[in-house]
């Protein structure tokens, strides 16, 4: 009685009853990045700018890379793999076409991993763009407009020198274009073909300059034109 009764003293206080053994638990994954932005100086128009953010995992758990995601004009890889191993590195790769930003840019990467501390990390890509010639926006959008009207909308010509600029035309069946130089510099306008059929539209502007290491900037136009209102006396 008094063995049986030391044994059962003895176990309870090892294992109490109801409780298993279990081995230890390991941290979260966790990534850490050797720097969040980049400031890549000062580049020609037109110039791919290429960047690696390398990272790691620090927790001791396998990290996972989720989604990466970028803004406009910037292309990203996650190069290194989607699955990083503890103690594991890796990197997310990034590629910047300048070929239509002119001044100061800056490009914003997210990256979407498991890490329950940090889910989503923003990376940060930015430089100075030196073109001989840019348009400002680099893109026009001139809405719904009728056939021989010239939209409110333009297009600012940054140039050192506004004799770099030559002439601007249009090879589609929807715009007429023609540059303007003011006191307040040269602008890009356009205007709609009396002929222009309706619809939407995407037309290209290309204006010439004089610029050996730009001798050509391309400006995209969308818009809609408004087909004629038939009169009631006609529909009859």
């Amino acid at each position: 009685m008094f063995r049986a009764l030391l044994w059962w003293v003895l176990t309870s206080s090892v294992l109490p009853s109801g409780c298993s053994p279990s081995g230890p638990v390991s941290a979260p994954p966790k990534i850490v990045f050797q720097e969040t932005t980049h400031d890549f100086g000062r580049t020609a128009q037109g110039t791919k700018v290429t960047h690696s953010y390398a990272f790691r995992n620090a927790g001791g758990l396998d990290l996972t890379i989720d989604n990466v995601r970028a803004s406009c004009g910037c292309t990203v890889a996650a190069a290194s793999g989607r699955v990083i191993p503890p103690g594991g590195e890796g990197s997310i790769e990034t590629m910047l076409d300048t070929a239509r930003d002119s001044g100061r840019k800056t490009r914003t990467i997210t990256v979407y991993s498991n890490d329950p501390a940090q889910p989503v990390t923003n990376l940060s890509l930015a430089g100075e763009v030196d073109a001989a010639v840019a348009a400002d926006p680099p893109a026009l959008y001139v809405g719904h407009v009728q056939r021989g009207q010239t939209p409110r909308n333009q297009v600012r010509l940054l140039v050192a020198d506004a004799a770099l600029v030559t002439r601007a035309e249009s090879d589609g069946k929807v715009l007429d274009a023609s540059l303007r130089t003011t006191g307040a510099g040269t602008s890009l306008s356009v205007t709609i073909k009396p002929d222009a059929p309706a619809g939407r539209f995407k037309d290209m502007v290309t204006v010439r300059t004089k610029s050996p290491r730009q001798p050509v900037v391309t400006i995209p136009v969308v818009g809609v034109v408004d087909g004629g209102v038939q009169s009631s006396r006609a529909a009859e």
